[in-house]
């Protein structure tokens, strides 16, 4: 099935100057301000956090990266990376009829706590704010079971079920579905990945100048993410951007 959508991208022209300017990380603040570090953020938890797309007002301040499934009968092992900008609990894959185990963060055992029946672990911000950490464990069973749940805000998951990967995972309120005729095994022969984009850009010729880019995806086949090559003008930076996908 084919999916039209589109994404429109406000960018301007600056000089160099102002294009390499980037805020200080805490190592870069002059040292006689170093001590007002902690002052100026304590009532400000979320200052290093990305806000979302289309909202500086909505922060989030944890943000999982793929999710990779290895399951078959007896054990499942998975991994999950998260990128922290706050200290923050995390969750897992599992629930209490089916606890991770063995659970390791950044190769060092973890301690797994039960919030509200779902499996999580506390991470904590880096010096930067910002810390990544690699998260993996397993899970042991006499058979796999018919679905499994999975954090709600996990994006692209990578899913092998008795050693047969499946391209179109489903999911259904939070839960991941495991039984083949739910988990998109039976995958058309004819089903191919396609890829058309249209770029149409307009020139606002005022100081600073501002190029409004639309991008036209014409997208089929499955679920993936597509990186663009040159959605920006060399020399650009981007103001704005409005799109139905995350981006």
């Amino acid at each position: 099935m084919n999916r039209l959508v589109w994404l429109l991208i406000l960018n301007t022209l600056f000089f160099a100057s102002f294009t390499q300017a980037k805020p200080l990380t805490p190592e870069k603040v002059p040292e006689p301000l170093k001590p007002w570090i902690s002052w100026v953020v304590q009532d400000n938890p979320e200052l290093a956090c990305p806000f979302l797309y289309n909202s500086y007002e909505q922060k989030r301040c944890t943000w999982p990266t793929q999710l990779t499934l290895e399951l078959a009968p007896g054990k499942g092992i998975f991994s999950i990376s998260w990128e922290v900008y706050k200290d923050s609990w995390v969750s897992l894959p599992g629930d209490k009829k089916h606890w991770p185990l063995d659970v390791t963060v950044n190769g060092k055992p973890a301690l797994v706590m039960d919030k509200n029946g779902i499996p999580s672990i506390k991470l904590t911000a880096g010096p930067d704010r910002l810390a990544k950490y690699l998260i993996k464990g397993e899970f042991l069973w006499d058979v796999i079971p018919d679905n499994l749940m999975i954090p709600g805000d996990t994006g692209l998951i990578s899913l092998t079920v008795n050693g047969l990967s499946i391209p179109l995972p489903t999911i259904k309120d939070g839960q991941l579905w495991l039984k083949e005729s739910e988990s998109g095994q039976n995958k058309p022969e004819n089903m191919q990945n396609n890829l058309d984009i249209q770029v149409f850009r307009k020139i606002i010729d005022e100081v600073p100048l501002q190029v409004l880019t639309r991008l036209e995806l014409d997208v089929s086949g499955e679920l993936r993410e597509v990186k663009l090559a040159y959605p920006l003008l060399n020399g650009f930076i981007p103001l704005q951007l409005h799109s139905p996908l995350p981006a």
